[in-house]
C-alpha cells in the first residue's frame, strides 16, 4: 500500500511550476523511498493532476507540433534536444503518476516505478545541461502536454502499463538510432551522446513495464498479449515508423505484438 503522505507530496511535484524545483524533488522522493505502509488512500479512479509549467512557457496541442527540425542546423539540433528534454520531465512526472494513480499495489511495483522515476530525472538533467551548452534553455521553445493526457485518459492500470511504457516510451526507441545518426552525421556527438544514454536505459523502463503489465494481466486472469494488440492497433500510426524491433524484443515484446504496432507481418529472426 501507499503513504497517503507519498500520494500528497507526488501531487505538489505534479503541480509544481519550476522545473529545477520539480526535478529536485523528485529526486528527494526517490531518494527517501517512502512508499509502503500507512493508510491506504482513497480508492477509485485516479486523480487527474495537470502537470505545472511556468507561466510564460507556451503549450500548445500536440497536432500543432508537428514541424520537423533540420538536424544541419544548429537551430533544428537545439529544438530536438528542447522537445526530448521536456519529453524527460514529462517522463519523470508519468513515471510518478504510475505511483501516486495506484495506491493499493505491492512494494516490488513501486520499487520499480521510483527507480524508472529516477532515471527520467537523471536524463532531465543531462538534457537540461546540454540546452544550456547549445546557448539555451527549456521553455524557449512551445512544448505539449500530450503524454500527460494520454496516460491520465488511461486510469485502468493493466492500460496505463501497456499505453505509457509499452507504446508511448517504445516509440522513443524506434526513433532514437535514427537521430542520434543524424545528430553524429551533423557532427553533434555531445547531443548523440546525451541520447545514447537515454536509450539504453528506456529499453530497461519499458521491460520493467512489460513485466508488471503481464504481472497485473495474469492476475485479473486476462490474455496480455491480445489485450496489448487490441490497444496497440488504437495507437498505430498511418506512415511509414522507424521500428527499433531488437531494443523492442529486449524490453519483452512478443513477434505478435510487434506486428500489431508495425500493422504487418514481420519475418522470422
Amino acid at each position: 500500500m501507499l503513504e497517503a503522505s507519498v500520494q500528497d507530496e507526488i501531487h505538489g511535484i505534479l503541480r509544481e511550476t519550476d522545473i529545477p524545483r520539480k526535478l529536485h524533488a523528485a529526486e528527494h522522493l526517490v531518494r527517501e523511498q517512502r512508499f509502503v505502509g500507512g493508510a491506504t488512500v482513497g480508492a477509485g479512479a485516479p486523480r487527474a493532476v495537470r502537470p505545472g509549467r511556468p507561466a510564460h512557457w507556451t503549450i500548445l496541442p500536440a497536432l500543432e507540433m508537428t514541424q520537423r527540425p533540420d538536424l544541419q542546423s544548429p537551430d533544428g539540433r537545439f529544438q530536438l534536444m528542447h522537445s526530448v528534454a521536456h519529453i524527460e520531465v514529462s517522463a519523470v512526472e508519468l513515471a510518478l503518476m504510475a505511483v501516486a494513480d495506484f495506491p493499493d499495489q505491492e512494494s516490488g511495483y513501486y520499487r520499480d516505478m521510483l527507480s524508472i522515476a529516477g532515471e527520467e530525472v537523471e536524463h532531465a538533467w543531462l538534457l537540461w545541461n546540454r540546452l544550456g551548452e547549445m546557448g539555451g534553455e527549456l521553455g524557449q521553445e512551445p512544448v505539449h502536454l500530450a503524454l500527460w493526457e494520454t496516460a491520465a485518459a488511461h486510469s485502468d492500470l493493466a492500460e496505463r502499463l501497456a499505453v505509457v511504457p509499452r507504446i508511448l516510451e517504445a516509440k522513443g526507441l524506434d526513433v532514437s538510432a535514427k537521430l542520434r545518426g543524424r545528430l553524429r552525421g551533423a557532427r553533434d556527438v555531445a547531443s548523440a551522446e546525451v541520447l545514447d544514454r537515454v536509450y539504453h536505459d528506456e529499453i530497461g523502463h519499458v521491460r520493467r513495464g512489460t513485466h508488471w503489465y503481464r504481472t497485473i494481466c495474469h492476475r485479473r486472469g486476462l490474455d496480455p498479449e491480445s489485450h496489448f494488440i487490441g490497444l496497440a492497433e488504437q495507437f498505430r500510426s498511418t506512415r511509414p515508423i522507424p521500428f527499433d524491433r531488437r531494443g523492442r524484443e529486449k524490453a519483452g515484446f512478443t513477434k505478435r505484438e510487434m506486428e500489431a504496432v508495425l500493422g504487418r507481418e514481420l519475418p522470422d529472426p
